[in-house]
C-alpha cells in the first residue's frame, strides 16, 4: 500500500532542536515513505491539530503522524506504529511533570483510569493516549465530527479534557478502538527526559 504521511507538528512557535532531528532522520531513514511536514503554530494545541487535519485532508494524506514539538523518538517509530494497521494509535510517554504519571488513560473493570497494575507488552487497547507521538487514519476524521479535538474546563477554570484525550473520546464514541505500542521508547523533552 502506498503511503502519505502528513507529519503534523503543532507548536507555540518553536520546536526542540532534538525533535527537529528525530523528524529529519525518521524522513530521511524511511525514503520508502512519502512524507508531508505540516507545522501549524498558534496558542492553542487543539487548533493547530484542526488546521494539520486539514491541510493533509488537502493533500490527499493516508494518515497523520503527530509530533509534538518536545518529544524524542526512534527513526523507525513510524514504520513500527504503520505496522499496526489500526485507526489511532499512540505510544506510551509521560507529562512533562512530576511525579511520573503516564498520558494513556487505561480501561479496568469497564472504567477509564489513569494506570493500572501491569502495562501489557504488546499492542492493546486503551481509552486515550497522549497524541504527541501517535498515528491517526485520516480516515478517522470522516467518521468524527468537528470539533475534532474537544477541551473542556470545570467552573475554577481547571483544565477537565484535554484535546488528545477529547479525541480518543470522540473516536471511541462512534465505535473505533484507540491503542498504544508500549514497547516504542518516545520521552518528553523538559529540565530531563520524561
Amino acid at each position: 500500500m502506498d503511503y502519505k504521511i502528513g507529519v503534523g507538528i503543532p507548536t507555540y512557535g518553536m520546536i526542540k532542536s532534538r525533535t527537529a532531528l528525530c523528524v529529519l532522520e525518521t524522513i530521511r531513514q524511511n525514503k520508502n515513505l512519502d512524507f508531508l511536514p505540516i507545522f501549524q503554530h498558534g496558542g492553542y494545541v487543539g487548533e493547530n491539530r484542526a488546521k494539520i487535519v486539514d491541510i493533509a485532508k488537502s493533500q490527499n494524506c493516508s494518515h497523520i503522524f503527530f509530533v509534538d514539538y518536545d518529544m524524542v523518538f526512534n527513526p523507525d517509530t513510524i514504520i513500527k506504529l504503520l505496522s499496526h494497521d489500526k485507526e489511532a494509535v499512540g505510544t506510551m510517554y509521560n507529562y512533562r511533570k512530576l511525579p511520573i504519571q503516564s498520558v494513556v488513560k487505561f480501561f479496568k473493570d469497564g472504567e477509564t483510569v489513569n494506570e493500572i497494575d501491569t502495562i501489557p507488552n504488546e499492542l492493546f487497547e486503551v481509552a486515550a493516549f497522549g497524541m504527541g507521538c501517535s498515528l491517526i487514519k485520516m480516515s478517522v476524521f470522516d467518521e468524527i465530527n468537528k470539533p475534532y479535538f474537544p477541551m473542556e474546563q470545570n467552573e475554577e477554570g481547571d483544565r477537565v479534557l484535554t484535546e488528545d484525550i477529547g479525541f480518543c473520546e470522540k473516536v471511541r464514541n462512534v465505535g473505533l478502538k484507540t491503542y498504544c505500542d508500549p514497547n516504542i521508547v518516545v520521552n518528553h523533552i523538559g529540565d530531563f527526559l520524561y
